[in-house]
């Protein structure tokens, strides 16, 4: 490895940094777009560059354009080439053939790291720009193509330092597994980088060397693609540089473009199953889960699109290359989960210009953005605001968007409607003052209502059943707009807790046998999960009745033999078949009611005294379990009355 001279000490400036240093893009065939002050993004036409992968921009603080790169020719603000602005040592088709880092402590001093493709001889290298140079269009100085090792992997990623002066440069070696963390400070690149032996050795097919890498914007993590090798999730320690504990995230695959959300807990990666792009897909992984490989999630698949490149913008959303096409496509939400990133394709119209494969990365610190309590807050809520730990903040001035402000460090906040607010932070710290905005939405909280419990007869004598608990929904929402709102059902608390969804609500068996079971059910805005209430309902499992389906008759003699009591109608206690028509099962846990009519509405008053009508006559028993009413049958049996025999005297 060459040893590096470091840059003589130029003279020291406050260097303000912040998302507007991404203001301006340049990418693919003479292809830009910027993003303006009131959150709207412009394609720009006026690009020079013409570029299959690599590239990279950069403006100042107040998002104007300083210049932008392809790693072979610079040029400047005017679309110019910027003087000794060629040759240069990238290479169009280098995953990430340039990155531009301002020097600390300089207003007019950049670094433009170089990557050549394929590991070949030109490997990684630096040329320093001097922006107060050519009547402020700014110049290549004789530093330049200054070669820092080679050959070199594709991969490049710049993060602050935890003192938040210094970068950290971050490159990738190729036949090995090694990672090369250089420190730029204000007096230049260090010689020596923190060298890091971890993970996998990318070597065997040049493919491999393919793909980019990113660091998380609070520095803490750091993902990588390699071609059809892997790719790979590490931690990042920004105060060492030291990359540790590796985590395969898929094998055999294509991998090429990767970011993280601006809260450093969302990763994303644009994988296919091989280089010509079949099954493109974008994964997400939730970097807060125990599990992160089992937090996998495709938020799109595509076989028309090729996804390739993934940049943030300066308004914290993910931007995705698509490739050949005159357009971008958008994460919207980067920081939510699932469905509720909102991706969305051909997003961006480029006015005819088509993207490539790459879009210009940025230091990772430009896009750490306050952190907000559940990504998108609830209407209702405390919602806790904060700067990421890169800025040295002494004062800071919000203004929340909803006419209300806070000259709190980190304020919290309580929207009272729904909608996109507009937040605004002006700070002042030990680097200089800055501005940062970013949108966030507010989501209504939804209502629970109550619903009937679910009672039901047990046809299987087990004590379990079949439920469909989704009959709830409509009682649940209590009218709610049903296209806004999802109804989510949990088994007990412990599942609810641990977010344990039934899987199959329309199809559910109670897991308490005769005991009854209290089912959780959440209503969740669509638009933002986490804005959500709560309701339970019971469902239980009832002992149908079983009587016996063969009752003996009643049959008992005549008052007497002659005379007005000997009509056929005597006193009959019909009670004394409730053992036999029980069947075994418990007297205390079912009543018994009898009837004169087989459509059991003639009810009998008093069964333990009943005088027949005729004879023989049906009398009809209805048993239903006290608990459930809904649980019933029926049986029948015959009294009678036997006439006496007439004695005739002789």
């Amino acid at each position: 490895m060459n040893k590096l001279i470091l840059l003589p000490f130029l003279f020291f400036t406050s260097f303000v940094f912040s998302q507007k240093e991404a203001s301006n893009w340049y990418f693919g065939e003479k292809t830009g777009i910027k993003f303006n002050n009131d959150g709207s993004v412009t394609a720009l036409t006026d690009g020079q560059l013409n570029t299959d992968e690599g590239c990279a921009s950069l403006s100042n603080s107040n998002g104007d354009l300083l210049f932008y790169t392809d790693g072979i020719t610079i040029w400047n603000k005017n679309h110019q080439v910027m003087q000794n602005g060629t040759g240069l040592m990238g290479h169009p088709s280098s995953s990430q053939s340039a990155t531009i880092v301002p020097l600390p402590g300089s207003s007019t001093v950049y670094y433009v790291f170089t990557l050549d493709a394929e590991a070949n001889a030109n490997g990684f290298r630096y040329s320093i720009v001097d922006l107060s140079l050519d009547g402020g269009l700014g110049a290549v100085t004789s530093d330049k193509n200054i070669l820092i090792y080679t050959p070199s992997n594709e991969k490049l990623a710049i993060v602050k330092h935890t003192n938040n002066a210094d970068f950290w440069i971050v490159t990738h070696g190729w036949n090995n597994n090694t990672f090369y963390s250089y420190l730029l400070t204000s007096i230049g690149l260090s010689a020596t980088p923190v060298a890091t032996n971890v993970g996998i050795v990318t070597t065997g097919r040049i493919e491999n060397i393919y793909g980019c890498m990113k660091i998380a914007p609070n520095g803490s993590k750091l993902a990588t693609c390699n071609g059809y090798s892997n790719s790979e999730l590490f931690d990042f320690d920004p105060t060492t540089g030291v990359v540790s504990n590796p985590i395969i995230l898929f094998n055999g695959e294509f991998g090429y473009g990767v970011e993280f959300s601006p809260n450093s807990k969302v990763l994303y990666i644009t994988v296919s199953t091989n280089a010509t792009f079949d099954n493109r897909r974008v994964l997400q992984y939730d970097l807060t889960a125990s599990d992160i490989l089992g937090s996998s999630q495709i938020i799109y698949k595509s076989t028309g699109i090729v996804v390739s490149g993934l940049q943030t913008g300066p308004d914290g959303k993910i931007y995705i290359a698509e490739y050949a096409w005159p357009s971008l496509g958008v994460i919207n939400n980067p920081n939510a989960i699932g469905s509720s990133c909102n991706i969305q394709m051909h997003a961006i119209d480029l006015k005819g210009r088509i993207c490539n494969m790459g879009l210009p990365p940025f230091v990772s610190s430009f896009f750490s953005t306050p952190d907000i309590l559940l990504n998108n807050s609830c209407v209702g809520e405390n919602a806790p605001f904060s700067l990421g730990t890169y800025q040295n903040i002494t004062s800071a001035f919000w203004n929340f968007g909803d006419g209300t402000t806070s000259n709190d460090l980190k304020p919290s906040h309580t929207y009272t409607t729904p909608g996109t607010f507009t937040v605004t932070v002006q700070t002042i710290g030990t680097n200089g003052s800055g501005t940062k905005t970013r949108d966030i939405v507010i989501s209504s909280i939804p209502t629970a209502t109550k619903p009937q419990n679910i009672l039901t007869c047990d046809d299987n004598n087990d004590g379990f059943s079949s439920f469909d608990l989704t009959t709830q929904y409509k009682a649940i929402l209590s009218g709610q707009d049903t296209s806004l709102y999802s109804v989510t059902y949990f088994a007990n608390a412990t599942d609810y807790a641990n977010k344990k969804a039934i899987v199959t609500p329309t199809n559910y068996v109670n897991t308490t046998g005769y005991q009854t079971q209290t089912i959780i059910a959440e209503v969740s805005n669509k638009a933002n999960a986490s804005c959500k209430a709560m309701t339970s309902f019971d469902i239980n499992v009832f002992d149908s009745p079983k009587p016996s389906t063969i009752v003996p008759k009643i049959s008992s003699c005549d008052n007497a033999s002659v005379g007005t009591d000997a009509d056929g109608r005597i006193l009959f206690d019909l009670t004394q078949r409730a053992t036999t028509i029980l069947n075994g099962q418990a007297a205390s846990q079912f009543v018994l009611s009898y009837f004169k009519d087989s459509a059991l509405t003639i009810g009998i008053a008093t069964p333990n005294a009943y005088v027949n009508t005729t004879s023989p006559e049906t009398i009809y028993v209805k048993i239903v379990n006290k608990d459930n009413a809904a649980c019933f049958t029926s049986t029948s049996f015959l009294i009678e009355v036997l006439a006496l025999p007439v004695i005739t005297n002789t």
